[in-house]
């Protein structure tokens, strides 16, 4: 197009800038060489334009190619037979591992393990770990402003204890007073330690899925499917917990730390 033809000529010109006498050969050329020696060089300069890095192509990656555009130009699935049957490197992944890739590049803190101290933050900023109640305190709350022993929780895998905890595993969490907490209906508390339970399996939830690591933004979905959440402060000053909706909104953000 017009954009491609207006590089080009910049190119020509930034070369009759950083090597004149070439130019000046060209000028003493008879005019049918000068032409052909032109018209190589504008399709040289063509052909690398028309050249770029593709890392992800379907569930292919490449590492340090160049892709034709030829190649580039093609629907994706066309594109990557082609690049099945062309000389170019590639390392086939598929895309869970392309995720996990680009997720672990981001983390910088420690993978959670079974049997981990860990603290809940919730959308406040405040951490998970006071019970509150009327006549038994049971209520699960969010009031901590630090990391402390009365904020501090240990999470349980169910399965594949001695890997990390991973988007999409099933856990439970042991509050400071020793009892899991458990979710039933809106109603998130802490009352029995029950490591058979069904209502104190959580299952967390990362959107970029792979390991879970120690500062990561996490979802968790009790056993009936309704994610925890937190109000705003203004709307509930007690730290109030609860498990209302199927989403992972705004209420419903923590953050996983150690």
């Amino acid at each position: 197009g017009s954009s491609s033809r207006r590089r080009v000529t910049s190119e020509i010109g930034s070369a009759g800038q950083c090597y004149p006498n070439f130019v000046m050969e060209i000028k003493h050329m008879k005019p049918r060489h000068s032409r052909l020696l032109l018209a190589s060089v504008v399709g040289i300069l063509v052909w690398m334009h028309s050249r770029t890095v593709l890392d992800d192509v379907g569930d292919s990656f490449v590492q340090g190619a160049r892709i034709p555009g030829s190649i580039q130009s093609l629907s994706a699935k066309t594109r990557d037979s082609e690049l099945r049957h062309s000389s170019i490197p590639t390392v086939r992944m598929d895309r869970g591992s392309l995720v996990q890739l680009r997720a672990a590049k981001k983390q910088t803190g420690e993978t959670i393990m079974h049997g981990d101290t860990v603290y809940i933050k919730v959308m406040t900023g405040r951490y998970v770990g006071e019970l509150d109640g009327t006549t038994k305190l049971e209520w699960v709350k969010a009031r901590g402003k630090q990391k402390d022993k009365e904020h501090a929780l240990t999470i349980e895998k169910m399965t594949n204890r001695d890997e990390p905890v991973k988007n999409g595993d099933v856990v439970m969490f042991v509050m400071p007073t020793g009892v899991h907490m458990d979710v039933l209906g809106s109603a998130v508390r802490a009352r029995y330690y029950d490591p058979r339970g069904e209502w104190q399996k959580i299952t967390i939830v990362k959107q970029d899925g792979g390991d879970i690591y120690s500062g990561d933004q996490i979802f968790l979905r009790g056993h009936q499917g309704e994610y925890l959440d937190a109000n705003p402060l203004e709307r509930a000053p007690d730290g109030e917990v609860k498990a209302r909706w199927r989403d992972e909104g705004e209420w419903q953000v923590m953050w996983i730390e150690k």
